[in-house]
């Protein structure tokens, strides 16, 4: 039967190919077309429950109450779609799904011991649900961009699998049995589940990226996530639904079709001397850029010029002794900054100089480790931390691990004395983020390091040149028109010295793409000439075009011009307070000793601006509120007029927030120090 349903479907698709797409040109490839594939996935089961052992009669319990449940399970099947428009289509999915889950529940006992004697004790309901559905799901797809779809619709499945397995196992006491047997035990039974709904319901909401794998658009591989709530219960007359979160792959086929070009009869053509010039060569594509300046309230200007000037200055990076990792891995995550036992004795911390905030923190090791080298006397703890939760659950043989590697890094590459290391483990932090939510949770698996040397974790104080621009915040408008369809593309700004930075990107690029020179030191024009920026575009046959060169002239004024020219200038110092305590606004012993460094630098013609930040975590009010009373607090510290503090929140996120580093570091209070300096 299958041979025969793939020979048919076999000669469906060659007919049409032969008979619908015959000799002519092709559409673009951003247009919706009839699309037929496979896709597979993962579940990330989620159940919620309302029951109790005897509302479950198959099974010989005597929970109190099931209430949630957590389970790993898989999908997959056919997918085709039905444009509809160039932006809608009807999606259609014939899919088996697994959304198995454990229920479990602790319950406290009295529990027989070897002596006779008993004691208090606990044990664990639990049921494994083996449940699978087969079904259909019907969704609206919208393509929101050219690559990105997003999709709701509803999943209806007949419940194939709808097995169990329980029992009740002691937890607590280690040693001891079940009052009445000689077992840790109890209640063991398995089968079917009765009493079930005939149908399984779900509201289906997701979204798929497309990656083209041909110059054709006519292949693609979708990573895809989707949401599933379900909408009625498991059971057909008690409380117990199941969600899923599910990510996968989809492989989709979409012929491009060739419209057939019907003949038109030409007119006579006209004496020589009469006929008129041909028309100009239509582009095959057509490029174009444009770049305007963005004011701190997202204000568009257009540029005159670039002026960039250099001022005397004093920084300060403050370090966060936080190692974070991926989850359930304890490896050293790659953006860590690590070298070679060769490359140790040309680490200088003279080299952090002309980097920015982040790149320092994620030398954070380094730095570590050359600061113990200088100190004979100095020990430090790694502490290894974990989620505690999901593979995390209690699990600190991986937060051992993940200090362990830690210590590795420092022996090996630095030399460090295992003798000078100690190592603990355990699983949420001393002071844990919140467990309840990811972003928590990813700050939660880390190694913390402490030591008895204060001057480890010393800021990083660089006293060197500032190089500012204004405008410090650039917005790039590309355009780009084409039949063909956008297989990559490259923005590249470049003065004579070469290339300052460049954006990259497959497929349509985004309408704007920022370049924020405050957060940038090192790519910073440097030269007193014009500062050229170009769009580069690799079409989908491989043809490379590019737009016509832009200029914007750049004014550059150095601290040598001012001394010559006896310009006024001033001395500008950032400091940054980092590491408040959760929901606290008081600066702490580290953070203070921040503040009284700050405070020497002030003199009385100085101009002292403090503006405290959050990440993105909670409530935006709160944030500008916490924010503020942090401010308040640094401009206590300094003896200033608290009015020259102000709290932005989240209205302003300093650094990536997808990072729990660039959370941690944008729990922050800058202090800006500007002295006026006279030059004689």
């Amino acid at each position: 039967m299958f041979k025969k349903l793939l020979l048919s479907l076999s000669i469906f698709l060659l007919i049409t190919i032969n008979s619908g797409f015959g000799q002519g040109y092709l559409d673009k490839p951003t247009d919706n077309r009839v699309a037929f594939g496979l896709f597979a996935g993962v579940n990330f089961n989620q159940h919620s429950a309302d029951f109790i052992g005897i509302n479950f009669p198959q099974v010989p319990s005597c929970c109190p109450r099931f209430e949630t449940g957590t389970g790993i399970g898989f999908n997959g099947g056919l997918l085709f779609d039905l444009p509809l428009s160039d932006r809608l289509k009807l999606q259609f999915r014939g899919l088996y799904s697994i959304l198995s889950a454990k229920l479990s529940t602790i319950e406290p006992t009295y529990v027989s011991t070897p002596d006779g004697k008993g004691t208090s004790g606990s044990f664990e309901h639990s049921v494994d649900a083996s449940l699978a559905i087969a079904g259909f799901q019907p969704m609206i797809g919208y393509r929101i961009q050219d690559n990105l779809t997003i999709s709701a619709g509803l999943r209806a499945g007949f419940l194939l699998e709808k097995t169990y397995k329980q029992q009740e196992v002691l937890t607590s006491p280690s040693t001891g049995t079940f009052l009445g047997t000689n077992s840790r035990v109890r209640n063991a039974s398995s089968g079917d589940i009765n009493n079930t709904s005939a149908l399984n319901l779900a509201l289906a909401l997701g979204a798929g990226y497309s990656l083209p794998l041909n110059t054709e658009n006519s292949l693609q591989l979708i990573p895809e996530a989707y949401y599933y709530l379900g909408l009625n219960n498991i059971f057909s007359d008690g409380k117990w639904k199941s969600n899923q979160f599910s990510l996968g792959l989809a492989l989709v086929w979409s012929p491009r079709k060739l419209k057939p070009i019907r003949p038109v009869a030409l007119p006579p053509l006209p004496p020589p001397a009469l006929m008129p010039p041909p028309p100009p060569a239509v582009p095959v594509l057509d490029a174009s850029i444009a770049a305007v300046a963005v004011d701190e309230k997202g204000i568009e200007t257009s540029i005159a010029r670039l002026k960039v000037e250099q001022f005397l200055s004093t920084r300060m990076h403050p370090l966060l002794n936080y190692v974070f990792f991926d989850e359930n891995v304890s490896n050293i995550p790659s953006r860590y900054k690590g070298i070679t036992d060769k490359q140790k004795n040309d680490f200088s911390l003279k080299k952090m100089y002309s980097m920015s905030t982040m790149d320092v923190y994620h030398n954070i090791l380094n730095i570590i480790g050359k600061r113990i080298s200088m100190y004979p006397q100095a020990e430090i703890t790694l502490t290894g931390c974990n989620s505690d939760i999901g593979n995390e659950k209690g699990n600190t043989t991986l937060s051992k691990q993940r200090a362990e590697n830690v210590k590795k890094y420092l022996v090996n590459v630095w030399g460090i004395s295992e003798s000078r290391i100690k190592v603990e483990a355990k699983n949420l932090p001393s002071i844990p983020s919140n467990i309840t939510n990811i972003e928590g949770q990813q700050e939660n698996r880390r190694v913390e390091i402490s030591s008895n040397v204060d001057r480890i974790f010393e800021p990083i104080i660089v006293q060197d040149t500032l190089v500012e621009s204004n405008p410090p915040l650039f917005r790039f408008k590309p355009n780009i028109n084409t039949p063909i369809g956008v297989q990559s593309w490259k923005i590249i700004t470049e003065q004579s010295s070469g290339e300052l930075k460049v954006f990259s990107g497959t497929g349509i690029p985004p309408k704007t793409i920022e370049w924020d020179l405050s957060k940038e030191y090192e790519v910073v024009p440097r030269l007193n000439e014009p500062l050229n920026y170009k769009l580069e575009v690799v079409d989908n046959d491989n043809k490379k075009w590019q737009s016509p060169l832009q200029s914007l002239p750049v004014e550059q004024m150095t601290i040598e011009k001012k001394i010559l020219e006896q310009i006024a200038d001033k001395e500008i110092d950032k400091f940054s307070l980092i590491l408040f305590a959760y929901d606290k606004s008081d600066l702490g012993i580290e953070n203070q000793k921040i503040a009284d460094f700050a405070k020497r630098r002030i003199q009385k013609n100085s101009t002292v601006n403090i503006v405290g930040y959050t990440d993105r975590s909670g409530d935006e009010k709160h944030n500008i509120d916490l924010s503020q009373r942090r401010a308040n607090s640094t401009a206590k510290a300094l003896g200033v007029d608290p009015k020259l503090a102000k709290g932005l929140g989240e209205l302003k996120l300093l650094y990536d927030n997808e990072l729990p580093e660039g959370r941690f570091y944008c729990r922050t209070v800058n202090i800006e120090i500007v002295t006026p300096v006279i030059y004689e």
